[in-house]
């Protein structure tokens, strides 16, 4: 790894460590702008060290290499990683991504991309769900108890119309078409 680095004159290996103590270690006295981490260290995981590296040096940037995919992706931004690349990346873009992390930017495997994205409208979809107001959460609880629309504007004293928008967004906001789907999701995401 050292070799295909140092290949690039724009990098210079400053030092090595064998493990995530170490690596705390070597850093007290060696500075660096860059560490590229691996996930898996005898000692403590890559992410906890990745984790205290950030609180005991907030500027430095840091690099996962991981062999993992994106079983560790999430927990490595957390942990406050700038970039994530596969070991399966080639020489040339290993190197470009260090540099491009040394610069500021995130680099991120493409093959991960995808993922990310999905996980993020995940993320998204649950946050809206919880955003649902008080009058929206009576809305779903009497339309479990299976009360009719009309019924359920005349309990609240709105008109059909109001009735018909609250209850679009209600959908919108469970990610659902219709009644049934919206009680499951409610219930699946335990806001009944």
């Amino acid at each position: 790894m050292r070799q295909v680095l140092e290949l690039d004159g724009r990098i210079s290996v400053v030092g090595e460590a064998d493990s995530g103590e170490e690596v705390l270690e070597k850093l007290s006295g060696c500075p660096a702008d860059v560490v590229l981490m691996d996930i898996c260290l005898p000692d403590m995981d890559g992410i906890e060290a990745t984790r205290q590296l950030r609180a005991r040096h907030a500027d430095l940037k840091i690099m996962i290499l991981s062999a993992f995919g994106d079983e560790y992706l999430a927990e490595a931004i957390e942990a406050g990683a700038n970039g994530y690349i596969l070991k399966t990346t080639a020489q040339e873009e290993l190197t470009r991504a260090v540099i491009q992390t040394a610069s500021g930017q995130g680099p991120l495997d493409p093959t991960l991309t995808p993922r990310l994205f999905d996980r993020m409208a995940e993320l998204s979809k649950s946050a809206q769900s919880q955003d649902l107001s008080s009058r929206q959460q009576e809305i779903l609880r009497l339309i479990a108890d299976g009360v009719p629309s009309r019924e359920i504007a005349a309990r609240l004293s709105m008109s059909q119309a109001t009735m018909s928008r609250q209850l679009r967004q209600v959908f919108d906001l469970l990610g659902v078409d219709d009644r049934a789907h919206a009680i499951a999701e409610a219930y699946r995401k335990n806001l009944l």
